[in-house]
């Protein structure tokens, strides 16, 4: 990457710590492929690789505001990337009890139904956006939503009033909502499904 390019992106950079939605955009378009590519060598896998690229991408969205204009952006995204891969086939050498190599996983998912596979992206897509959200939000929402307890029940679990846990709900799901809503321009699966939920 020639100085030019380099001073580019070290400018959509410091544009997209200040929310701008084209910045973010123009980044994604730069690196997506590239990133694909060196996904999809580890882990042999379209689906697999298109939701790696995804979590790639939507975490740069939510640490936007943690980003160093002065570092180099290709690196992070990339160890990002790698370590994402590593993670993504640790687990994946963990399922279907061990056995022999990660094609056997593909197997598996390829027979699982659309639904199945909708409903696992939904809930690890949701899992990035709530592991960001302050501890209080989070085990509210977890009550909530995971544990299917209401409002008054909640409130006495935590030591806190009902109106609070109302509060809270209701700007965690406004929270999830706007960090989302800048993914659905560049057409990120579930995104459209998951607002519709919420």
């Amino acid at each position: 990457m020639d100085d030019f390019k380099q001073d580019n992106v070290k400018l959509l950079v410091l544009e997209l710590k200040k929310g701008n939605e084209k910045a973010f955009q123009f980044l994604y378009e730069r690196y997506h492929v590239k990133l694909y590519h060196y996904i999809f060598q580890y882990v042999k896998s379209v689906h697999a690789t298109e939701e790696l690229v995804q979590e790639v991408f939507i975490k740069i969205w939510l640490k936007r505001e943690k980003l160093n204009e002065k570092k180099d952006f290709t690196s992070l995204l990339f160890v990002m990337t790698r370590n994402m891969i590593y993670d993504f086939l640790r687990k994946a050498a963990l399922m279907d009890s061990l056995r022999k190599t990660y094609s056997e996983f593909k197997i598996i998912k390829h027979n699982e139904t659309s639904d199945d596979i909708q409903t696992k992206e939904y809930e690890r897509f949701l899992d990035i956006i709530i592991k960001e959200l302050p501890v209080q939000k989070q085990r509210i929402y977890i009550l909530s939503r995971r544990e299917g307890k209401n409002n008054q029940e909640i409130a006495e679990i935590l030591g806190i009033s009902s109106k609070t846990v109302k509060n809270n709900l209701w700007e965690t799901l406004k929270i999830i909502k706007e960090q989302l809503q800048p993914l659905l321009e560049f057409k990120i699966p579930l995104v459209t499904l998951l607002l519709e939920v919420l």
